[in-house]
């Protein structure tokens, strides 16, 4: 509860301050007053409501006050990064002089708020297409084990699809087709297919579009952070409607040829030991493990895992978040070989609240494994 109410309280005073900003700029007139004030009310809280009403409003008001929300969420990170600069750039004019003396007060605050506004709206456009588009990355991998029947395998592998009001099926359509269309042997899900709850995803449903995903040795997924967030019992009910094999601190082996381990994740509470895990399989064969959470990597390592995949991270979604990623995880984002075993850490297909990708890019990833 008292996250909530600290991210309220955040919300809240950001748009005060843009709200403030804007104001300032604004003609003499009542009217103008008004309209300026009832269009930001209706931005500042179309998310709050939205996320209050996610298990009573109708699915399509739902969408609309969510991507109205969620696109002004994005729109204040960067409206309050610009007012802040100009504030400082604005004050310190004050101290030193710098600006032409006929820049006037009123005359500077207009220009700040239709050039904050403008370069914001160029930025979040850009963002939405770098979201909608994903990239397919191609990454090489080679392990020093037989593959059973396989020589090389083909692994398309993606995370975070986050499933919804804002994701809903019509998006994850695309996904699908641009999933199937890599010809895969096998694919990887590592968490957070549901986003806020699976009500959206039930009525739509979406399971219908999931059952699409085709590869010969089948879809693995295991657990996300939101499957708890959005509440377990629905979320494993909706998931047991499609037809992945669901890891959850479990083990499998494909075709007699390589073993698949699948995390719980760690907002569920109690993980078994990777190494119990690891017990069950033959470590003569390849060892692919799928952990949403990209924490422990070491883990892995000891264990002798050969192929990590996880997600999570989004790398941050927005910049400068990527910064703050990089310093938190051990890998942010991307490839990394440690000691035998390799990790890769995706930004995710989809994303959390706003629509956007700054300095980040939506990505499925495909492993070209070859056994040697």
């Amino acid at each position: 509860m008292a996250f909530f109410i600290l991210a309220f309280l955040v919300h809240t005073s950001i748009n005060l301050y843009i709200f403030y900003r804007g104001w300032k700029s604004l003609p003499a007139s009542f009217f103008v007053k008004i309209a300026y004030s009832v269009v930001f009310l209706i931005f500042y809280s179309s998310f709050i409501i939205a996320m209050l009403g996610r298990n009573s409003l109708p699915l399509e008001l739902q969408k609309v006050l969510y991507f109205i929300g969620t696109c002004w969420l994005g729109a204040m990170v960067y409206l309050l990064y610009y007012f802040l600069i100009t504030d400082l750039l604005y004050g310190f004019n004050r101290w030193k002089r710098f600006l032409p003396k006929a820049l006037s007060s009123t005359l500077f605050h207009h220009i700040q708020v239709i050039s904050g506004y403008a370069i914001v709206l160029v930025i979040l456009l850009f963002g939405y297409h770098k979201f909608t588009h994903p990239s397919i990355v191609e990454q090489e991998i080679s392990i020093a084990k037989t593959g059973g029947k396989y020589k090389e395998l083909k692994v398309v592998a993606f995370s975070d699809t986050h499933l919804g009001v804002a994701i809903d099926k019509k998006r994850l359509q695309k996904y699908v087709q641009l999933i199937n269309a890599q010809q895969p042997d096998i694919i990887w899900m590592a968490g957070d297919m549901i986003d806020n709850n699976a009500l959206p995803l039930n009525e739509e449903k979406m399971y219908e579009e999931i059952n699409q995903l085709q590869a010969p040795l089948g879809v693995y997924f295991c657990l996300g952070n939101h499957e708890y967030l959005s509440s377990i019992g629905p979320s494993m009910d909706f998931l047991r409607k499609t037809n992945m094999t669901l890891l959850i601190d479990s083990v499998a082996q494909v075709d007699d040829s390589f073993w698949m381990i699948g995390r719980n994740d760690k907002q569920g509470g109690y993980r078994k030991p990777l190494k119990e895990l690891v017990a069950q399989t033959d470590s003569s064969q390849p060892v692919f493990l799928l952990d949403h959470e990209p924490y422990f990597l070491e883990d892995a390592v000891k264990n002798g895992i050969d192929l990590q995949f996880s997600g999570h991270t989004h790398n941050g979604q927005l910049w400068p978040f990527n910064y703050i990623v990089k310093k938190i995880f051990e890998i942010g984002h991307g490839y990394k070989p440690i000691g035998n075993t390799q990790i890769y850490v995706s930004s995710g297909l989809g994303l959390w609240g706003p629509p956007f990708r700054v300095g980040t890019q939506s990505e499925i990833v495909i492993f070209n494994i070859k056994f040697y």
